[in-house]
Order: structure tokens, then C-alpha cells, then sequence
């Protein structure tokens, strides 16, 4: 029982470097290595804080005087977390989606049932040329009284041209006078008899105004509700606008992957699925290099076992798999390791079908959630290691949003 609590590792020395997966440089990649046979919650932890990562069994720490690629680990205070815009408009995406079925538009939507996509109708601004024919874009009876009109208009100029001929030479210094003689425009300013313009954001305002005032609102309800909409909303309350009779139905799972539960054993061929879906769509992996064997090498092993403490959460602390369920379908696994202060972030896959989801971002958020609700039961636990960030890696671009810090 004694050597269950004890870490057993396997050091390697210095060795050449290799291959670098960031920008495939063959021998640029240097690091310190060790495989771990087995390793306490603990240890790993004092691992995570000193900046080293593992990958399955292998635990690295990236020599970063001499790496091609710098890798900072990086960490954020659950207590302290911020949310951005652009993760507000994440989750109002994904909830908009999951309740009422409306897909976004634009570059990250995807096409709606009549093969169109969504997006916004830009209209041309006077005086600049299009490079597709307007008549073909208008419904036939439109674009044939155009074309009618058009076409009398230039009938019409045509004998008043014929009737009043000039020479060429005179009417280009007939012209060229009419410039010269044309006084420039004065710019006079706003009408003063016109009511000043105001800001769109100030109209609304009373507008709606006007309206809470017809419906018997006093001034003072008016500014409660004004301070309470300006307090920031929590990000469990953001998750909490999912409704339960929601028209998509998302189902988060956490499993344990070491040792296998029977929830992961059961649902393993899946997982494993649409790991290699995601690496062939999104990394240009070949097929025989997402192999089942070496998924479970990756992503799968691991030395951390599962540890049930009196003071611990009621998950335990060990490996896990986080497990998005999309309709009863699979489309998203993040990889973790829940350990004394922290939840460390290994990997995540998901199906490339929904990237309209954003779902690294999602699944951060997903992730933090889950960091601060044990932090309620364990107290100690109050950071979200995020792992690496990899300046040169765009896939790495989302972790900046995030009031992350380096150790």
C-alpha cells in the first residue's frame, strides 16, 4: 500500500533535439524528459507549478533558452475571471443555438437547410461600381421595366443629340469653360432649423423610456432596473439561461480514463472516432498516424491514479474525460487531470461538423465552470492551467482572451 503513494519515474539525459510540431523544424525541439510509471496527485502538481506537461505517461519541460518555439506555461485565478465580449458572444451563440436552434452567420456559420448561407444584405453606396450585373440579380418583371425605361430614355437622347450635333472639339471647351466658371461648393453646415441629430444608443434609451413610462413605471423603477442591468453577470448564470426543454438537449460527462470506468469503456470506439476525425480535418494528420494504439499512448495512459480523499472533491482527484454530448451524440472530449490546486487542460478534440460552436472557447469556459465548483468543495482549488502557449501557433490565438498568467 505504501508504494501506491510514491512516484516512480524514469529520467532521461540529454539527448539531440527533434522534431518540432509547432513549425515543423526536424531538430530544433529540445526538452527535459522523464517517463513516469506512476506519479501521486501531488507530485504532478509540484510538476505543473514548475512548468512541466505530460503526454501520457511521458512528463517534458521545454528547454527554453535554446527551443525553437518558446512554450510558456500558463494558469488563470478562478477567483479573478473576467469574462470578454468575444467569450459573451461565444456563449450567446452557443445558447442561442442549443434553445431555439438558430445556427450563426458569417465565416463560422454553416449552410441552413436550403443550401444558402446566412449573412447580411450589403447594399452599394452611390456612385460605386459593382462587378456583377445588377439585371441579373432582379426578379424578371423588374429588371425588364428597367430595362425598358433604359432603354426609351436612350432612344430619347439619342435624337436630341442628332438634332443639336456640335463638333467634338467645341463642346469639350465648352466643357472645360463650364468647370473653370463653376464655382467651388461652400460647405454652409448642419441646418439650424432641423433638431440636432443624436446618437442611435441615446434614441433607443428613450425610446424605451417612453415606453416603461406608458406602462406606469416611475423614474425610480426605471433607475433600479438600469443599476441591476449594469451588474456583470456571472458565468454560471450565463449557463444557467439553458433552458430545459431546449430544442438542442447538450449533456456534459465527467469520466474517469485511469483506471477506465464503464462509462469511458462503453463510449471508447466513439471517443476514439472522432479524435481521429478531428486530427485529419484539422491537423492534416494521415490515417496511420491516428491510430487507436497511439491515441490511448497519447491521451488515454496516464500515471495519475484516481485518488479518493476524505477533503477532496467527490469527483477524486486522478485522469478524466470531459465528454460533450450534442442530441445524444458525441462531439467533443477534453482531457484533464483534476489534481490538488488545479484543473490542468490537456488536450481537446472535437467534431470539425461544429466549429460553428467555437468550442475551444466553449469548452475553456466549460472547464473554468468546473474549476470553480470544486473550488467550493475544496477551497485549494482555485486555478485552470490552460497548459501551453505557443505565441506562433494561431490555433493557440483563443488562450490570450483569457486573463491568463505565466509561471
Amino acid at each position: 500500500m505504501a508504494n501506491e503513494y510514491r512516484s516512480i519515474v524514469e529520467y532521461f539525459g540529454e539527448h539531440e533535439g527533434y522534431r518540432c510540431g509547432y513549425c515543423g523544424s526536424k531538430d530544433t525541439n529540445y526538452s527535459h524528459g522523464m517517463w513516469a510509471h506512476r506519479m501521486t496527485t501531488t507530485d504532478y502538481q509540484d510538476l505543473i507549478d514548475r512548468g512541466w506537461r505530460r503526454s501520457g505517461k511521458y512528463c517534458y519541460k521545454p528547454k527554453m533558452d535554446v527551443i525553437c518555439c518558446p512554450q510558456y506555461a500558463i494558469r488563470l485565478d478562478i477567483l479573478n475571471v473576467k469574462l470578454t465580449t468575444s467569450q459573451k458572444k461565444v456563449l450567446k451563440k452557443v445558447h442561442k443555438f442549443l434553445n431555439d436552434n438558430i445556427r450563426p452567420h458569417g465565416k463560422s456559420g454553416m449552410e441552413d437547410e436550403n443550401g444558402q448561407r446566412g449573412g447580411m444584405l450589403i447594399e452599394e453606396k452611390p456612385g460605386q461600381e459593382s462587378n456583377e450585373n445588377v439585371a441579373d440579380t432582379m426578379p424578371a418583371t423588374i429588371s425588364d421595366h428597367y430595362m425598358r425605361v433604359d432603354m426609351d430614355a436612350i432612344r430619347k437622347e439619342d435624337k436630341t443629340n442628332d438634332s443639336m450635333s456640335v463638333p467634338s472639339s467645341t463642346v469639350s471647351v465648352a466643357n472645360n469653360e463650364a468647370k473653370v466658371k463653376e464655382p467651388k461648393s461652400q460647405v454652409k453646415g448642419a441646418d439650424p432649423n432641423k433638431p440636432p441629430c443624436k446618437k442611435a444608443k441615446l434614441i433607443r434609451m428613450e425610446r424605451k423610456q417612453r415606453k416603461l413610462q406608458a406602462r406606469g413605471i416611475s423614474l425610480d423603477q426605471m433607475e433600479k432596473r438600469a443599476s441591476k442591468g449594469n451588474e456583470e453577470k456571472t458565468l454560471e448564470q450565463f449557463f444557467s439561461e439553458i433552458k430545459k426543454d431546449a430544442h438542442n438537449k447538450l449533456e456534459v460527462k465527467i469520466i474517469s480514463s485511469s483506471p477506465r470506468s464503464k462509462e469511458f469503456t462503453d463510449t471508447m470506439q466513439q471517443s476514439y472516432e472522432l479524435y481521429k476525425k478531428y486530427q485529419q480535418a484539422m491537423h492534416n494528420d494521415p490515417p496511420d498516424k491516428c491510430t487507436q494504439k497511439q491515441w490511448i499512448r497519447f491521451l488515454v495512459d496516464s500515471p495519475i491514479k484516481t485518488e479518493l480523499q476524505y477533503d477532496g472533491p467527490s469527483i477524486g482527484y486522478g485522469s478524466f474525460h470531459e465528454q460533450f454530448w450534442l442530441n445524444g451524440c458525441l462531439i467533443c472530449v477534453g482531457v484533464l487531470d483534476i489534481l490538488p490546486y488545479c484543473i490542468s487542460s490537456k488536450y481537446l478534440y472535437y467534431d470539425p461538423d461544429f466549429e460553428f460552436m467555437s468550442l475551444g472557447t466553449y469548452s475553456a469556459l466549460r472547464e473554468i465552470a468546473l474549476t470553480r465548483k470544486l473550488h467550493n468543495e475544496v477551497p485549494d482549488i482555485k486555478y485552470y492551467c490552460m497548459g501551453f502557449y505557443v505565441h506562433s501557433c494561431p490555433k493557440m490565438k483563443y488562450k490570450v482572451q483569457f486573463s491568463i498568467e505565466m509561471f
